[in-house]
């Protein structure tokens, strides 16, 4: 269910609001490319920026365009537990899974992150991915407690962001056939298939979807020549997302293939004059869409 290029979208403002015009453009440009999904209100989507009824807009309106063709997959970013289900349950019968992230700043232990996990699968119907961002959450998801979460029924994979990819080969053969590992670093995406991945959630996906939908299609049928052409044409811009504090790179890419504003929510602002000269000289040379 959850095999292939999911894009971690951004969130469009204009003037500080919702800009949910342009919001519905770019979720068309998305699906008409072929990726697998989209996931809303996480990191790249500026979650810590939106308030619980701007994110209920955006999954609801999400869901409305998506109308079951691709996958809606929805951030659940937040530290408190309640505040978490709270969120879960205004739009659960939206989505086709929920991204949770490992609690934040806190520091939990390994028993707090299992409780805290446990809590929201047994308090909903729906599917769960896990999401283990240890540079951005300061707590890490250690294996013996995604073996005892993965054992809840609707705990289904876990995003991996961490800097060891050895983990999907060990945990690909720990962990039940059906689990999902899912990578969540555009950089080393391709050595995650390798080593057992099933997907890849993606943000340069956003500005090159075809691209990046093509580097698992090709990787899945075991197109060698048409893996590495598409892997190495696209590796420049993995770096250039990351050049200045995301999602403003992907922004102003975006504002470029006008799709949206290029506008972030301080403290974020819009990337500086060499990063936004890295960007046009790539988009210049290749056919990113």
């Amino acid at each position: 269910m959850f095999n292939g290029c999911f894009a971690a979208m951004v969130t469009p403002f204009s003037n500080d609001k919702l800009d949910l015009d342009s919001f519905e453009k770019y979720i068309n440009y998305l699906v008409d490319s072929g990726i697998s999904g989209i996931v809303l209100c996480a990191s790249t989507g500026e979650a810590l920026s939106l308030s619980v009824q701007e994110k209920v807009k955006l999954v609801t309106t999400a869901a409305k365009v998506v109308n079951g063709k691709i996958k809606v997959i929805a951030g659940i970013i937040d530290s408190m537990t309640e505040n978490c289900l709270s969120l879960m349950r205004s739009i659960e019968d939206q989505v086709d899974s929920f991204l949770c992230i490992c609690p934040f700043y806190i520091k939990p232990s390994q028993e707090q992150i299992y409780l805290h996990f446990r809590k929201l699968s047994e308090s909903t119907e729906q599917k769960l991915i896990l999401y283990n961002n240890p540079s951005r959450a300061g707590s890490y998801i250690a294996f013996e407690t995604l073996k005892m979460l993965s054992e809840q029924k609707n705990i289904v994979g876990i995003k991996e962001c961490g800097p060891d990819l050895s983990v999907f080969s060990r945990w690909r053969l720990q962990l039940r056939d059906d689990f999902f590992l899912l990578s969540g670093d555009d950089t080393t995406a391709c050595g995650a298939l390798a080593l057992g991945a099933k997907g890849i959630i993606s943000v340069t996906a956003n500005v090159a979807p075809k691209m990046c939908a093509r580097i698992y299609q090709t990787f899945k049928r075991g197109d060698v020549e048409g893996f590495r052409a598409a892997r190495d044409t696209i590796a420049p811009l993995h770096s250039l997302m990351f050049d200045y504090p995301s999602p403003a790179p992907a922004k102003y890419a975006l504002s470029r293939l006008g799709l949206i504003k290029n506008e972030l929510r301080a403290p974020l602002s819009p990337v500086d004059k060499q990063t936004r000269e890295k960007i046009n000289e790539f988009m210049e040379k290749m056919d990113v869409t």
